[in-house]
């Protein structure tokens, strides 16, 4: 829409600006072969998960959502791990580890799109 197009700039235009006004380029090899340019002072650093294979190979977090799952791929919401309801029916520490575990091993090193992973199947990982 007209008010969308009036305020967004394409992240390609952003970066192509970056690389021609930083007094320097570091790539940062420890964070997904991310680039931190240096503006005088300022440092910005742009973080792109799609279409970047470091961003999944290297990713070590799991989120929390605001309901209580645990998200184990940024990009991704159909293998969420539902912690809250399981605590909240008074699960052992043993069970709320064995959920960490299992949305850990959930995780995959690359991005896949929604639906296509094999093991994520709510009845695979819900302790009652």
């Amino acid at each position: 829409d007209e008010f969308y197009e009036s305020y967004h700039s394409p992240l390609d235009d952003v970066e192509k600006w970056l690389e021609e006004n930083a007094v320097d380029v570091e790539v940062r090899r420890l964070m997904h072969n991310r680039k931190q340019y240096d503006l005088g002072g300022v440092r910005v650093e742009l973080v792109k998960p799609v279409n970047n294979p470091e961003f999944c190979m290297h990713c070590t977090r799991l989120r929390v959502t605001a309901d209580g799952k645990l998200k184990p791929c940024l990009m991704r919401n159909d293998n969420l791990v539902d912690v809250v309801s399981v605590m909240r029916r008074g699960a052992s520490d043993d069970d709320i580890v064995k959920l960490f575990e299992k949305a850990i091993e959930l995780r995959e090193p690359y991005f896949k799109k929604e639906g296509v992973c094999e093991r994520c199947r709510a009845s695979e990982f819900r302790i009652c």
